[in-house]
């Protein structure tokens, strides 16, 4: 059997939750497995060895939706008739992943439920019905998956869990000496990210802190940046993109991860910054109970002075105690994550 990963999104230097997962599950599974990928041309994954096979789609196709559509119905049917096991996040989703019980269709969120999407309303309801009649999907969170079945009455038979994570070798809970970041925020700048309340908050705290925000203009920066430029006590940096190595530096550098979002599928920033040893506070919304549970402090997204309260609290509560060890659940670690995902997706012999 071979297992396909198919993401039209994918862009191989830019370093989303999205394309870390597409890259993650490959890194681990090409050296035990047959894989492939479907990619746009130029855009494969910098790690994959010889023997993935890569199937890439031609730039003129992919700078049309139609033609990718067109295309990807055409490629999609014809490796459902061979050994194939195949994984898109493509939308909208190509037709023979409506009968084949080899295609799954990928969901990293459901925020379309919550207008947190850019999609109109005959686009929202043509991809509701699109995840209501796919034979199998997968998804990375429990949320997810309870939000799927409760809106568009799923079975929860059809739907797959198969989290985010990070590799073992990640892990690092070293205490770093020199942490000159006292609060990191790495999001896009987007509403439901709520850069503002956050802001508001660390208007009402009096004493000077340094603040990094890290993350893809998606059209709010300027608004942003407008904001923090009335802050007078802290000095608030703004960065667009960072490799890998650097923002595991960021993370290290950091005594504080903050997360205000208002809406997340899964939330890897949360738990790479736990990872790397950071105090965590976010959002009370359940999904990142989910990922982090009793180990982040929680407050209400919506109250900047709940907000700045547990900003304070938590930086207090660094200057009495020292961090406690990282302990990541298996489920949250990309080798077990990449082969549980197998396990589940093989048809039973």
């Amino acid at each position: 059997m071979r297992y396909i990963f198919s993401s039209p999104y994918y862009l191989n230097e830019r370093a989303t939750g999205a394309n870390k997962r597409f890259e993650c599950i490959l890194y681990s599974l090409q050296d035990k497995h047959k894989t492939g990928v479907v990619v746009v041309k130029g855009q494969v994954p910098k790690g994959l060895n010889s023997s993935v096979s890569i199937y890439e789609i031609p730039l003129f196709i992919a700078k049309s939706r139609f033609l990718s559509c067109l295309y990807l119905n055409f490629l999609y049917l014809y490796l459902s008739f061979g050994k194939n096991i195949l994984i898109s996040d493509f939308n909208p989703i190509p037709l023979s992943m409506f009968f084949s019980r080899k295609q799954f269709q990928l969901i990293h969120d459901a925020r379309i439920f919550d207008d947190f999407g850019r999609w109109g309303k005959l686009s929202a309801a043509f991809m509701k019905f699109q995840w209501k009649h796919v034979k199998q999907k997968v998804v990375v969170s429990q949320f997810t998956k309870d939000r799927l079945c409760n809106e568009l009455s799923i079975k929860p038979s059809s739907i797959i869990v198969s989290y985010n994570g990070i590799f073992s070798s990640d892990i690092d809970d070293s205490v770093e000496e020199n942490k000159v970041i006292d609060l990191l925020y790495v999001a896009t700048f987007e509403e439901r990210k709520n850069h503002i309340n956050l802001i508001k908050a660390l208007s009402l705290i009096d004493f000077p802190l340094s603040v990094t925000f890290l993350g893809k203009d998606l059209g709010l920066k300027p608004e942003i940046e407008k904001a923090a430029s009335q802050l007078v006590n802290h000095q608030v940096t703004f960065l667009d993109s960072v490799s890998e190595s650097e923002l595991s530096k960021l993370y290290r550098k950091s005594k504080i991860f903050i997360s205000p979002s208002l809406y997340e599928g899964f939330g890897m920033p949360i738990l790479e910054a736990y990872a790397y040893g950071c105090e965590v506070i976010c959002s009370d919304i359940f999904v990142f109970h989910e990922v982090l549970a009793k180990k982040a402090n929680y407050f209400s997204p919506n109250s900047p002075k709940n907000i700045s309260e547990v900003i304070k609290y938590s930086l207090t509560k660094l200057e009495c105690t020292k961090t406690s060890g990282v302990i990541i659940p298996a489920h949250f670690i990309w080798e077990n994550i990449s082969e549980r995902l197998i396990e589940k997706i093989t048809p039973k012999s």
